[in-house]
């Protein structure tokens, strides 16, 4: 069963990539959205405490501007 969500997710960006504009692009274009057709990120719920399913991101909306950063 496929369903369709607007999710926000919340990371520490000092971790993740930090300030470096490549490592910014990197983050988005090669862990987000996952260019290979099986590369999707792991939905995971601490509620059960196992795997939901997979997520395919198809658009990144930044936060503070509301811009289509894809």
């Amino acid at each position: 069963m496929k369903l369709k969500l607007e999710i926000e997710i919340e990371y520490d960006k000092d971790s993740m990539h930090g300030d470096d504009e490549d490592a910014i692009t990197w983050f988005h274009d090669r862990v987000l959205l996952n260019p290979g057709p099986d590369e999707r990120l792991f939905l995971h719920s601490n509620c059960i405490g196992d795997e939901i399913g997979t997520v395919k991101v198809t658009r990144i909306i930044s936060e503070a501007n509301g811009k289509d950063l894809t």
